[in-house]
């Protein structure tokens, strides 16, 4: 058996039956022990809780019904990491005429921490222009490649929600992506939440 560091190329050999396992509260200590030593700044005020995330069904309501035409139905989801529960809902919409955009709501619950690396400004590349987006209780990014008109829209709101959007190929008359969010209903969904 092998345990792997942060270099794949390295790993450290472990013999079987010398090191104890962790009990479960060792375990549920070393996440948050780790979460809080790579997280940024943006998110330094997060903690590792046990809160559960509102049922996937649940966010549905907050996502938008249209944009240009009606989206395809919701889908849902419920899964766990690392012993906490997660809950995901998702629309698409086809943009005429050949664009789509994905809008995802993503409840973690009280294990955003452990998720911060999908909401921090990713690195330059040529040609992709990135912005950080600063909301009244959230912090995220986008990006937008011109070449194509695809970009992100990637926000972590009220210490627990991901937004997450994804617009590829969309007409250079539908704007700008960052719009987006205000399609989705943040501020009910804060509500629903306290």
């Amino acid at each position: 058996m092998c345990i792997g560091c942060k270099d794949p190329q390295q790993q450290i050999p472990v013999k079987q039956g010398t090191t104890p396992l962790p009990t479960q509260d060792q375990q549920q200590t070393k996440p948050a022990l780790e979460a809080e030593e790579n997280v940024s700044k943006d998110f330094e005020n997060l903690k590792l809780t046990k809160k559960n995330p509102l049922p996937a069904k649940a966010l549905v309501e907050f996502l938008p019904e249209k944009l240009v035409e009606a989206g395809y139905p919701a889908s849902v989801m419920k899964s766990e990491r690392d012993g906490y529960m997660v809950t995901l809902a998702r629309r698409q919409f086809s943009i005429p005429p050949k664009g789509s955009i994905i809008i995802s709501i993503t409840d973690y619950g009280g294990s955003a921490i452990l998720n911060t690396k999908g909401y921090e400004m990713p690195h330059t590349e040529i040609g992709i222009r990135i912005e950080k987006i600063r909301l009244p209780d959230g912090v995220g990014f986008k990006t937008f490649n011109p070449n194509n008109n695809s970009g992100i829209v990637a926000a972590l709101v009220g210490g627990r929600f991901g937004i997450d959007i994804e617009a590829v190929n969309i007409p250079e008359s539908f704007g700008d992506i960052g719009q987006l969010l205000e399609k989705v209903n943040i501020e009910g969904l804060l509500k629903k939440a306290k």
